[in-house]
């Protein structure tokens, strides 16, 4: 049951923001919040065996919905690291390169 859950959140997010559609570790993101959520419903000792399957299923579409709009708002501030050529992610090399070169005294690479 929680991998549908991950699978729609990923593929809806995916279909709304075509410039990035899925890339691998947006996944990686959804699993705090999936968590963190869940954990309102289950004991804290059972998060890491807690049968999903046993949380109601209106209890498990709230914590599917909380869980895509945590989401999407994470990524929307790092939106730029997903998308083609990773131009977020690219500008932060680049500043660290010239904090690095800062650091150092030597020329950027």
């Amino acid at each position: 049951m929680r991998v549908h859950i991950f699978e729609r959140i990923l593929f809806i997010w995916a279909i709304r923001h075509p410039a990035s559609g899925y890339v691998q570790g947006i996944n990686d993101l959804v699993t705090p919040f999936f968590v963190v959520f869940i954990c309102e419903y289950i004991e804290a000792e059972e998060v890491d065996t807690v049968d999903v399957s046993s949380v109601p299923a209106e209890v498990l579409h709230n914590i599917e919905a909380d869980t895509y709009w945590c989401m999407s708002k994470l990524l929307d501030g790092i939106q730029d690291n997903y998308t083609f050529a990773q131009p977020g992610i690219q500008m932060k090399v680049k500043m660290l390169q010239e904090l690095v070169s800062r650091i150092d005294g030597k020329p950027a690479f």
